[in-house]
């Protein structure tokens, strides 16, 4: 029989699973690291833009000059990344990795650049790929999960930079050849935000003794 306290965790439960839809962006940077998202005006800041801008095309050229060798294109944004960051130094940008709370430096997790600019606020940019034509589609393609060492750690202008993917099939290997021929550069002021519960395990968990019902082993024989 189900006691009343499960019964009180399941509602608590069903009542977390309810998608919350359409939270702005910002509301959600304040609730997890308590900083806060500024708009980047237009004109005010058209000066930087143009500059962010040139570095974004610069980038395009460098990488089609230089192709991204990959054998999926869900890999090429990472990538990527490096590209930019040279790009905004060459037009005057202080930039890298964004630090942590614990003043380390990480790739994983959002955002994937933060630049300055002549004692301004600081900028957070995003980088994300996406293949010809596809930038209108409905597929989640922009991710935020909460951290224990976050990389937004102050109030800060939040960019993301796309850039469209074009690939070059090879022949005789797995890899194929990737190329950015557009892009886009967005305000993620303002950006709707959907919130989708998870449950996860691991491992270790996964394959707890007390409920392991087989195991065995089969060494491939054709060495």
């Amino acid at each position: 029989m189900v006691s009343e306290r499960e019964k009180k965790l399941e509602r608590i439960i069903e009542g977390f699973l309810s998608p919350a839809k359409n939270i702005p962006f910002e509301l959600v940077i304040r609730s997890l690291y308590d900083v806060d998202v500024e708009k980047f005006e237009i004109p005010q800041h058209n000066e930087i833009l143009e500059k962010i801008e040139l570095s974004i095309r610069q980038t395009c050229l460098n990488v089609q000059e230089n192709p991204i060798r990959r054998p999926r294109p869900n890999e090429v944004g990472n990538d990527i990344e490096p590209f930019v960051i040279e790009s905004l130094k060459k037009n005057g940008f202080h930039s890298g990795r964004p630090k942590t709370t614990k003043g380390n430096s990480k790739t994983a997790g959002y955002p994937d650049i933060r630049i300055d600019y002549q004692g301004l606020l600081p900028i957070y940019i995003e980088v994300k790929t996406y293949a010809k034509d596809k930038s209108h589609t409905k597929f989640r393609s922009f991710y935020l999960s909460p951290s224990d060492e976050p990389k937004v750690i102050e109030t800060a202008y939040h960019l993301v930079v796309g850039f469209e993917i074009e690939k070059e099939v090879m022949s005789g290997g797995n890899d194929d050849l990737f190329r950015p021929i557009a892009y886009k550069i967005a305000d993620l002021y303002g950006l709707d935000c959907d919130l989708k519960a998870e449950f996860n395990s691991d491992n270790i968990r996964l394959y707890d003794r007390s409920r392991l019902l087989a195991q065995g082993s089969s060494p491939y024989q054709g060495y």
